[in-house]
Formats: structure tokens, sequence, C-alpha cells
């Protein structure tokens, strides 16, 4: 049995051994994977600055993942790392899923506030492509604060002209206007000054003013805007107009180019209904791709972004959480009671032995002034008082002060090597009873000199001649 027990014992500094080999393993394997998450978004950074997207999706969740878990101490790298991850969901048409992740970046504590605007940037435009104008206007206004907070005037002109885009489709033309005029007063910068004719040409389509929309999608492929957006908005214009036959040219355009299904849903219609050189058949065919590019992939991204924009709205509608702040009050509470009361009754203990100190202190005072002046009332001249103090014997002299005074011959001859006279000059003081003429006729000291040698003496104890005798009569008790 004893030599189980002693082995027993030799394996425990042993497993506490492996026990800490492994701490240290753990601890590495963290630390190198969060330097390679770190260096993950900082090649997404670096690429982003070149014009270049991040692709490998694997590699940036990976990342998000691994800097959620020191997402208070890395709090950019954390943002940056969701923001590229959410880029590439939207890329992929996983609209949910890259909505909680600009949702991330927004709710983190980085002071980067230019990804925040870009990330409620993604957000608006999943909003406007599921046609939620209102939100999607609430955003961007959102995405135009961070932008100003970081001090991008180009992106915040863009936030914006997006603003103004979605006011437009909301049929506010004045208000859209509004916003492009300021917008061209105060930016500089080309690019942003050729989108906003996009703006005003969607907003005039809403507002069915189909000549100011043509003159706009013009002046926005004279800047040399070369996206479909433009051929879209004279194939409708057109349309309207009736000139259908630039309605058809430019809604095969608008087919050939872009890459939106809302875009090529929206002119298959035109191509369907305004073509009459076609068959039959040919109509039914497009009508056939117009329901397939419905059913397969317009609709299905449009439910996908519908739930992104539920998702954006259910975390506006959500309360703030305060469970942990009632946490702490409550935990303040159960502990500052009995705390404040154990503070409190110490406080009054320690009042209380001052004051019982104070009171002993002052009774003390008290008890010593009426000795002394009981015993000088029992002296009636100069010859009563040698007698009585036997000025002629020195040691008698200091053992009756001892005694009246409660040792104020030995305290002073302690604190100060004082002489005979000036001891016995003192307890004159410390008497009260005699004026200067009789303390210098009693020690035999000219008339003149008394106060001289009171103020020499009040300086050897460290006070001055006007509060001797309360610094004696301190001294004594």
């Amino acid at each position: 049995m004893k030599d189980d027990y002693a082995y027993s014992l030799s394996l425990r500094p042993l497993t506490l051994a492996v026990a800490l080999l492994l701490l240290c393993l753990t601890s590495c394997t963290r630390v190198q994977s969060i330097r390679e998450a770190r260096t993950i978004v900082a090649e997404a950074d670096s690429l982003r600055t070149a014009g270049v997207p991040y692709t490998d999706s694997t590699a940036m969740a990976d990342a998000a993942a691994t800097l959620e878990r020191v997402r208070l101490v890395y709090p950019t790298a954390y943002a940056h790392a969701n923001f590229y991850y959410g880029r590439i969901l939207r890329q992929q048409g996983n609209h949910p899923a890259a909505m909680l992740a600009f949702l991330r970046v927004v709710h983190s504590r980085t002071q980067d506030h230019a990804i925040k605007g870009r990330s409620y940037s993604n957000m608006g435009n999943m909003c406007r492509l599921a046609a939620d104008h209102e939100l999607a206007y609430d955003i961007y206004q959102r995405s135009a604060e961070e932008f100003l907070k970081a001090n991008e005037s180009t992106a915040y002109y863009y936030a914006l002209n997006n603003m103004a885009f979605d006011l437009g489709e909301g049929r506010q033309c004045a208000n859209a206007l509004s916003l492009t005029d300021k917008i061209e007063r105060e930016c500089q910068n080309e690019d942003v000054l050729t989108k906003i004719w996009e703006t005003r040409a969607t907003t005039y389509i809403k507002a069915e003013k189909h000549d100011s929309a043509l003159y706009c999608a013009n002046q926005l492929q004279m800047r040399g805007n070369n996206e479909p957006t433009g051929y879209l908005i004279k194939a409708q214009a057109y349309d309207y107009l009736g000139i259908y036959d630039s309605a058809l040219f430019y809604a095969n355009l608008v087919m050939e180019y872009s890459t939106y299904h809302g875009d090529k849903y929206n002119v298959l219609f035109i191509l369907s209904h305004r073509d009459s050189t076609l068959s039959s058949d040919e109509i039914l065919a497009l009508t056939s791709e117009r329901e397939d590019l419905r059913f397969e992939e317009y609709e299905p991204e449009m439910v996908m972004l519908t739930q992104a924009v539920q998702l954006l709205q259910q975390d506006l509608d959500r309360k703030p959480d305060y469970t942990w702040l009632w946490a702490i009050i409550l935990t303040v509470i159960i502990l500052g009671i009995p705390t404040g009361l154990y503070v409190s009754r110490k406080r009054r203990k320690h009042q209380l032995i001052s004051q019982q100190i104070a009171e002993t202190q002052a009774t003390h005072q008290k008890m010593v002034t009426d000795e002394i002046e009981l015993f000088c009332r029992t002296i009636t001249d100069a010859s009563s008082l040698q007698k009585v103090l036997c000025w002629n014997d020195y040691n008698t002299m200091c053992e009756v002060v001892n005694n009246r005074m409660f040792g104020l011959a030995d305290k002073l001859k302690a604190q100060c090597a004082l002489s005979e006279k000036e001891l016995r000059l003192c307890v004159l003081v410390v008497l009260g009873t005699f004026h200067d003429k009789e303390m210098a006729e009693i020690l035999c000291y000219g008339d003149n000199s008394i106060r001289s040698i009171k103020r020499y003496v009040a300086q050897k104890l460290g006070t001055t001649s006007r509060h001797l005798r309360t610094f004696l009569l301190h001294l004594a008790s």
C-alpha cells in the first residue's frame, strides 16, 4: 500500500508537467492561428486596395471564426474579416449569411468607420434589390454618416447618391433631384458626378417623365458610363413613349450585357410584347424564357434577398439587451448593502473610539488644570512658594514638580536641556499665578530681562512666549 502511494506521488509532478506542456502547445497553436487569420485579412486589404476581390471563402470564413474569439483584442481585424466574408457570400448569392456578416461588422468595436460604411452600403444594396427602398434609404444614410466620420468624401457622396436613388424609386422625385443637385454643387469627383445622371434618369422614369429620363440616360453614357443601366432606362423610356424599335434595340443590349436577373426579366417583357415581326412560337419561346428566368434565377434570388432584409429588420427592431447591466446592478446591490453596513458600523465604532479618546484627554487635561490651580491657591506669597517648592534643593524641587505636575520636570529634561532657573521659570509659568515682575524677583532676574528669558525658553521648547503656558499644560497632561 505504501509503495502504491509513493508511486502515485511520484506521478503527480509528471502529470503536472504534461498538463503544462499541453497548455503551452494549445496556447501556441491558438496564437499561431490568430496570426494566420490576421495575415489573411491583411492580404485581402492589399487586394482590395489594388482593386482585386478576395475570393477564398474557406480561408476567410476560418479567419472570421478565429478572430471572433479575440474580437475584443483585435476588433478591426475581426470587422475586416467579416466584411470580406460577407462580400464573398453576396457574390455566391447567399444573401442572408452575407447580411449577418455585415451586421457583425457594424456591431463590432472597431473605430474603422470606413469599413462600417462599406458594410452599410452592401446592406443597403441588398435592401434595394429586394425593392425595400425605404429601408435602403435609412441604411445608406448610416453609410453616409460613417464615411463622413472616416473623412472619405468620395464614398460619402456615393452614399448620398444612393439615398437619392432610393428616394426616386420611392417616387419622391423632388427630394431625389434636390439631393443630386447638392452633390453636383459640392462634389468634385467625376465618377460621382456621372453616377448622379443614372439616379436622375431612374427618378424621371418613376415619375413618368420619359423625355427627361432619355436625356439623363444620354448624359450618363456620354460621360463614359458603359454599364447596362443606361440601356435599361432607354428601353423602358422608349417603350413608354411607344417607340418600340428603339425599345427593342436597347432591350437586346440589356440581355447581352447585364448580369442582373431582374433587368433581364423586365426587358424580356418588352422583347416578347413589342416585336411585331415575331412569330407565335418565338413569342412563346421568349415568354417561356422569362418564366424560366423568374422561377430558376430571379425569384430564388428575391427570396434570399427578402430573408436577408428580414434579418436586418429584426436586428434594427431588436431592443438592447441590458441583462448584463441588470446583473451588475443586482450584484452591486447584493454585495453593496452588507459592505455598506459593515463600513458604516466600522465608521461609527471608530467615531465612538475617537470620541472616547477625546473625552478622556479632555478629562485628563481638566484634572491636571484643576490640580495645578488647587496647588496655586495654596501659595500666598513668594516665601511660601520657595518653601513649598524647595528652591534651594534642585532634586527635591524636581521631585515636587513631578509629583504635583504629572512628571513635567522629567518631560522637560527629556525634550530639551533646561537649566535650573529655566526649569523653575517653566514651573512658575504653568502655575499662572505670578506676573513677570514677581517671577523675576523669585528667580533673581532683572525686571527687564525676564521677558527675553521667557522668549528664549519658549524658543528652546519649539513654541512662543505667548503660548508657553498652553504648551506646558499639554506637556504635563
